[in-house]
């Protein structure tokens, strides 16, 4: 198990990678950016059991 914190709120869901964790949460991974310990990581990242990682969303606009 992973914790994924997005915004104020905390899920705990099985996922191998941060792709593998956006897509159990249905949200789009080219719209976040992981990070674990404040540190981007890779979206293909291997993640190990009681890892956290924070989702944060990114936009860009013109």
């Amino acid at each position: 198990m992973i914790t994924v914190i997005i915004d104020k709120e905390r899920r705990e869901i099985e996922a191998s990678s941060p792709m593998e964790a956006l897509e159990a949460l249905c949200l789009p991974p080219d719209s976040y950016l992981i990070l674990r310990d404040n540190i981007p990581i890779p979206i293909d990242e291997p993640l190990s059991d009681d890892d956290v990682i924070r989702a944060v969303r990114v936009a860009s606009g013109g």
